[in-house]
């Protein structure tokens, strides 16, 4: 398993715990330490998944290493590497690069390698094939079986994903997808489709743009339901309830791994000029977060918060409800949009390392002498404050909603100033 982070870990155990010998490969020393004691690296809540680990590290069936020549001899090799963006929006290859350079150096005879990574189109045989096939001296094919098949996962159901998630295998050639599906067959419960290459990387990227323009046309009607004075939570109820729609909820932005990156993954495998509809998704949803501080910066001044530096809390840091993934968080262009003009303050349970403001998983701290409380994140421990407790601790009562956790009413009852992404204040 090259890359020991959410996916490649969770395979990993799940193949140890089928039976197999599995051992893991990743450049980050502290994580292989961390898993070579049988400890997950990985913060938040994942059901099943600590346990699992430790039971197979303890039992000798994973194994943890920063060495890719240990990979000489392996029967299957799954590469689960990042491909991330840079600044302008365009694929960074280097890790795949790299980890598949070691992976062909070090390949036998007769292996599976099978790409888990999401990659834009025309990657398995523009980069991963070539690389491999120079790097080994042998043919893709008749000397190694070569498949893509991109992870469906979600942090905080790791195994629970992996289980009961259909999946796409695109193999190089027939014998390559069966050398794959009795792989998969260990780990998924649901029904594997074949096709090649280049159809399941598009398959991948394109199912996450569809998601993105689908929670862009939500947030665009929050926006326009804030104008209108209407709450968008009650339309979008009112919206699904007509056959064949499935209006998503709105919300202060989209993060994690995926879905800010993939559409553009797709996007870059063409011309730029040809895609419209996914940048005008990307271009919304990144618009949320600072949507999210003009919201905060209207109630604060509702609520009289002037003459003086702000406190502002904000709530949340993971990307996702349980999940101490940070990667491409809404909050953090909302700390960077405030933290010229307040006294800024993180809180999240599961996050250990902070962005450029001070972090504390004590949400009494955080919210003591608070002037304005941001709900980026709907964390669990959110949905359990009371406005009693937040009245108590707070300077100023304001509260900004960026995932629809309180309802105005009861807030504005409570004394507080309340503002909330698609909730239109009544006129």
């Amino acid at each position: 398993m090259v890359g020991l982070g959410y996916v490649g870990l969770s395979i990993a155990c799940k193949l140890a715990e089928r039976g197999l010998r599995v051992l893991g490969v990743d450049n980050d020393r502290e994580r292989v330490n961390a898993i070579a004691a049988g400890k997950s690296p990985l913060r938040g809540e994942e059901p099943g998944l600590p346990e699992l680990l430790s039971k197979v590290v303890s039992e000798g069936r994973l194994t943890a290493t920063d060495n890719p020549s240990l990979i000489s001899g392996a029967d299957a090799v799954f590469v689960c590497v990042d491909t991330p963006m840079d600044r302008d929006r365009r694929p960074v290859l280097t890790s795949l690069e790299g980890a598949v350079k070691d992976i062909g150096r070090n390949l036998s005879r007769g292996s599976l390698v099978s790409v888990e990574s999401t990659i834009p189109p025309g990657t398995m045989d523009g980069l991963v094939l070539p690389t491999l096939e120079e790097e080994s001296g042998m043919m893709a094919g008749r000397d190694f079986s070569l498949v893509h098949c991109p992870e469906r996962v979600m942090p905080g159901r790791l195994l629970l994903n992996m289980r009961t998630y259909q999946r796409t295998i695109g193999g190089l050639d027939q014998r390559s997808i069966e050398r794959a599906r009795e792989y998969y067959s260990l780990l998924v419960e649901a029904e594997i489709h074949e096709t090649n290459m280049v159809s399941a990387e598009i398959t991948k990227t394109a199912e996450n743009a569809y998601r993105d323009v689908q929670i862009a046309f939500a947030n665009e009607v929050a926006l326009a339901c804030e104008q209108l004075g209407a709450d968008a939570f009650e339309i979008r109820k009112l919206v699904n309830t007509s056959p064949f729609r499935d209006m998503h909820f709105p919300g202060s932005g989209v993060g994690g791994h995926c879905i800010p990156k993939d559409p553009w993954l797709l996007v870059s495998a063409v011309s730029r000029e040809s895609m419209k509809l996914i940048p005008t998704a990307r271009s919304i949803n990144d618009g949320m977060p600072l949507h999210l501080v003009e919201l905060a910066r209207d109630a604060m001044a509702r609520a009289g918060v002037g003459g003086r530096r702000p406190k502002v809390t904000i709530l949340g840091l993971g990307f996702l409800r349980g999940s101490g993934d940070a990667r491409n968080s809404p909050a953090v262009p909302v700390i960077d949009a405030l933290m010229d003009k307040a006294d800024v303050i993180v809180h999240d349970p599961y996050v250990d390392e902070g962005h450029s403001a001070p972090l504390t998983s004590d949400l009494e701290e955080a919210l003591s002498g608070s002037d304005c409380a941001i709900f980026v994140t709907d964390h669990n421990v959110y949905r359990m404050i009371t406005l009693v407790e937040m009245a108590s601790l707070m300077r100023t009562r304001v509260i900004v909603d960026g995932r629809n956790l309180f309802d105005a009413d009861e807030c504005e009852r409570a004394d507080f100033v309340y503002a909330g992404i698609g909730k239109g204040r009544k006129k």
